[in-house]
């Protein structure tokens, strides 16, 4: 990953949400690990595909300085309010832990009850919300080697979001966002798996059986 080249394309976006970027933002960026910085990265890439996909979408907050752990939604931590083509309200957070499938099926109160999602797009702004609350669902690996753990990994986190099922538009085209994406999950979240290393395209056609997307994005 070029980290200047994500810079820019960070500013840039931002640039369009925010009255300014502030040294105070650009000294936030230049200390973000790889990780982070590729996470606000592939921001900026949902907030144009949504944008491209008809969502009407407002920045709220002064700084880039998003959390730097999972947690809760909470309408202090920068995040965008989006506005479907339809009108329907929904909000863009980072670092979100949802209550999974699984928790509701067997009632879980231990560890397992909830997973970490890196970028969601949910109908909800407060709390953890639920598998039933996401809309979309973005995991990110700035690694160098993508391998077939993070396929794994990506397939476990989509199963505590859906089950299986027959091919549907996702919740997001039912609001007439165009193109309209098809899923085979319900509820019908979209799911991508945001990579640095193009060999991760080599290992996309069984993962999207179950409505996972592979997404190559490397600045």
């Amino acid at each position: 990953m070029d980290r200047n080249e994500a810079e820019k394309a960070i500013k840039a976006l931002f640039s369009q949400y925010k009255t300014r970027i502030t040294m105070t933002d650009d000294k936030v960026l230049k200390g973000l690990t790889d990780g982070k910085l590729y996470e606000l990265f592939v921001v900026s890439e949902v907030v144009q595909e949504l944008s491209a996909r008809g969502c009407r979408l407002v920045f709220q907050g002064s700084k880039l300085k998003f959390k730097g752990g999972p947690g809760m939604l909470k309408t202090s931590d920068p995040h965008f309010t989006v506005r479907a083509s339809d009108g329907t309200s929904l909000w863009l957070f980072v670092d979100i832990e949802f209550d999974t499938l699984g928790q509701q099926t067997m009632s879980a109160t231990d560890y397992s009850r909830r997973h970490e999602i890196d970028i969601v797009l949910v109908d909800t702004d407060a709390g953890f919300p639920t598998f039933e609350n996401i809309w979309l669902g973005v995991e990110c690996k700035a690694v160098a080697n993508f391998g077939k753990d993070l396929v794994k990994e990506a397939l476990g986190v989509r199963r505590e979001l859906s089950l299986l099922a027959a091919v549907q538009p996702s919740r997001l085209s039912l609001t007439e966002a165009t193109p309209s994406v098809d899923v085979t999950a319900n509820p019908a979240s979209e799911f991508w798996l945001a990579f640095i290393d193009p060999k991760g395209n080599y290992y996309s056609q069984s993962p999207a059986a179950f409505g996972i997307g592979f997404r190559y994005l490397n600045p």
